[in-house]
């Protein structure tokens, strides 16, 4: 998982050590919302992954010709 970089809003300790306020430090996902949650980071904006290109199959250029449409009888 790669890591977030987050600015502090309050000093702290935790498993990052003695960490000081306005001071910008990498943490993963989980992290970054435990410390949020805490009131000891301000916001972060997550980068979302590329979106995937389209999978579908190319259409074939060979159908045949569409059937033409059927007439209807009168009553």
């Amino acid at each position: 998982m790669p890591d977030i970089k987050v600015k502090t809003r309050k000093s702290f300790r935790g498993l990052e050590g003695y960490v000081k306020k306005n001071t910008t430090i990498a943490v993963d996902e989980f992290r970054a919302r435990e410390l949020l949650r805490g009131g000891l980071i301000e916001d972060y904006e997550m980068k979302s992954a590329e979106k995937p290109e389209n999978k579908q199959a190319p259409t074939h250029l060979n159908k045949a010709a569409p059937k033409p449409a059927a007439k209807k009888k009168a009553d």
